[in-house]
This record gives structure tokens, C-alpha cells and sequence, in this order.
């Protein structure tokens, strides 16, 4: 593979921002409702308002307690996967420490030995963790929380798993309603939003694609404007829009030249020549 093609292979991978998402739940503020009651007593109106704010504040304290369940389960199941393969290593470990009666010298591993610790290396790198039950949690969640914060987590966290074992369609659906019932929130909004763009770049729509990156370049913190801006690019770069996605990677290196994605931005300037 010439290193045109690996470095081509290498922009088509997900950024950071795409690959990761909080396992922790993002302190949001509540929707709090606010009633008019033209025609009451003050007094009542205070009253009703108080009411509706802490009845607004339990629902939100009761999704985040039933969230918090949630990746509990999914703690465990990651201790299950960590106590698996120390398990296995142990295994290999007491291997490889086998030592002759008569010196006390580590013995060479007999070739039966040697499949053993083979076989057991390989199996712990075929690990994987067992999400079941967090994954069906997570969607039986989000399905009976779609407008709230806490079903946007879980929606997300949902469709990631789907992303990761190739199964996009019900994934996109998901991302989709989240990216356009999070608008005030930005946490989901910058998640959501990458995650679509990597959906609509699989699929070959870079248009779509990159009106996502139009509307990501206007919420994003200069910390992120460096990835949004090689985002651009690269979806200009495999629509063989080279002028413009040189465009996009002059500004990223004007404006963000000591971040890592600046020193991808070079990458993906010689890939493309001279102007």
C-alpha cells in the first residue's frame, strides 16, 4: 500500500470527537416551565409556579437515577471484561512460571505448553466486552425519554454500539432525532452532529455531510474549530472539491496551526499537490 493510499484509508477513520463519547451524564439544566395565571391571586400564581418547578425537578432527579442504573449495568459489564482477561493472563502467566524441581530455574515451555499461552494470548485479544443487557437498557431509555437530555445520552450511547457492529439504519434515526431536538444544548448538539456526518459520509452524501460541518463551525469552541474545519476537508477532499477543501485547510493552519489536526491538515495539502 503506497502511503497516498494509507494516509487516504487514515482520513476516512472517524475523528476523535466522533470515536468518543462522556460515559459520564452532562449537567444540564432542567426545562423549567413557567405557568401565567392572569386571572389568580398572586399568591396562587407563586404557588402553581412553585409546584411546577419541583415537579420539573423530580422528573429530572428520576431520569438521572435511572440513567445513573443504567450505566451501572454497563460499569459491570466492563469489570466483567477486565476480570476476564486478568483471568486469562493469570492462565499465561502461571505458564511461563513453571520452574524445573531441580534447579529452580524457569523451564523452557514444552511445546504444549506454548499452544496454551498461544491460544490464551489470542484470546484476550479477541475479547470483547458483553453489552447486552446496558444496550437494551439504553434503547427501552431513550425510546420513553426522547425530548429530555438524559434519553439524548442514552439514545447516542445506543447508536454508537450499532455504529460500531455495522448496523447504521435504526443508528441514523436515533442520531437524527437527537441532532434536531437538542438545539439549545450544545454538548449534544457537537456529539450528535459528528456522529451524523460520519453516517452521511458512509453513505456517500457528502453534501449532507457537509451541512452538518456548516452548522457545527457556528456552536463550536475554538477547541473544536480545528476538527470541524479537517472535517470540511476532508469531505471536500473525497468530493473532489480540492480547491475548496485547500481552502478550509489553509485556515486551519492559519488559525490552529499547534494542533494535531493542523499536522493532518499538511498531510492532506501534499497528498494534494501543489495548487
Amino acid at each position: 500500500m503506497t502511503m497516498n493510499k494509507q494516509f487516504e484509508r487514515d482520513l476516512k477513520g472517524p475523528d476523535s470527537l466522533q470515536k468518543n463519547l462522556s460515559n459520564s451524564i452532562d449537567s444540564i439544566a432542567s426545562n423549567r416551565k413557567r405557568i401565567l395565571m392572569m386571572l389568580s391571586p398572586l399568591l396562587v400564581v407563586a404557588l402553581a409556579g412553585y409546584g411546577v418547578y419541583a415537579w420539573s425537578q423530580h422528573n429530572v432527579k428520576t431520569r438521572r437515577t435511572g440513567l445513573a442504573k443504567i450505566l451501572a449495568v454497563r460499569g459491570q459489564e466492563d469489570k466483567d471484561l477486565s476480570k476476564r482477561r486478568e483471568d486469562l493472563q493469570k492462565q499465561i502467566t502461571e505458564l511461563r512460571n513453571t520452574k524445573t524441581e531441580k534447579d529452580g530455574k524457569k523451564a523452557a515451555l514444552s511445546p504444549e505448553a506454548l499452544t496454551k499461552v498461544t491460544n490464551l494470548e489470542k484470546e484476550i485479544a479477541d475479547l470483547k466486552p458483553d453489552y447486552t443487557k446496558s444496550h437494551a437498557e439504553f434503547k427501552k431509555f431513550y425510546d420513553s425519554n426522547l425530548d429530555a437530555a438524559e434519553g439524548w445520552m442514552a439514545g447516542l450511547s445506543w447508536a454508537g454500539k450499532e455504529l460500531r457492529d455495522g448496523r447504521s439504519d435504526e443508528a441514523r434515526k436515533v442520531v437524527e432525532h437527537v441532532a434536531k431536538s437538542s438545539t439549545p444544548n450544545k454538548f449534544y448538539q457537537m456529539n450528535s452532529r459528528f456522529m451524523l456526518i460520519g453516517l452521511l459520509e458512509e453513505a456517500g452524501d457528502f453534501d449532507g455531510a457537509l451541512k452538518e460541518c456548516e452548522l457545527l463551525s457556528k456552536i463550536t469552541s475554538d477547541e473544536t474549530q480545528a476538527t470541524v474545519l479537517l472535517t470540511k476537508a476532508r469531505l471536500l477532499y473525497f468530493k473532489k472539491s480540492f480547491d475548496q477543501a485547500k481552502v478550509s485547510l489553509n485556515e486551519l493552519l492559519t488559525k490552529h496551526a499547534s494542533t494535531p489536526e493542523a499536522t493532518k491538515a499538511r498531510g492532506l495539502l501534499a497528498l494534494m499537490g501543489p495548487a
